[in-house]
């Protein structure tokens, strides 16, 4: 089987003479055929052309793209490992804090332990502990208002005051003297 061809055969062009129209026809057919067929090819190479330069350019960006996944691939790993290693130093940090915390706590007075609240971060309790730790350092009573330093006052409080004051309880040996040996001493006269 031979394949049909594009231009007519001896024979067709015999056959058809007799009606020149006809054939003048078929030949304008056949040619605009051919001129379409031919744009068709242009556009078709023209469309192929434009597609391997769109694969080739798109190529060019997946390698691009590849070497930026890499570049943040490898940045992404090496924060993860500073990451890690913050981590681990932070818990090493707060578990020494922890400990020292509850060394601290157990020097205190049992009456400031409670002045700790549960629940705070390692940090702040090591914080609130300092704070308690001034106090009782310096020998401030539990009210907080600091024992008096220099001079006591105008009127001196005898040594058989003092004595009187403790006999009776008292802590503050001025407070005896203001509230019971000074009245008592001012009714005596």
């Amino acid at each position: 089987m031979s394949e049909p061809s594009d231009t007519p055969s001896s024979e067709q062009t015999t056959s058809e003479a007799p009606d020149g129209s006809q054939s003048r026809g078929l030949q304008q057919a056949l040619a605009a055929e051919r001129k379409k067929r031919q744009e068709l090819e242009q556009r078709l190479s023209t469309w192929e052309a434009e597609q391997r330069q769109q694969k080739e350019a798109d190529a060019k960006r997946r390698g691009e793209f590849e070497q930026l996944y890499q570049t943040a691939s490898t940045e992404l790993e090496s924060a993860r490992e500073q990451l890690a290693a913050f981590q681990a130093a932070e818990t090493s940090r707060l578990e020494r804090v922890t400990q020292s915390n509850e060394q601290r706590l157990a020097a205190l007075p049992e009456t400031f332990r409670s002045l700790v609240p549960a629940g705070l971060a390692p940090d702040l309790v090591a914080e609130q502990i300092s704070r308690l730790e001034n106090v009782v350092s310096q020998n401030t009573p539990t009210g907080g208002i600091p024992p008096r330093t220099g001079k006591i006052g105008e009127d001196k409080i005898p040594a058989e005051c003092i004595r009187e004051a403790e006999r009776y309880g008292y802590s503050d040996a001025r407070n005896y003297y203001n509230r019971v040996w000074k009245p008592r001493m001012e009714r005596s006269r």
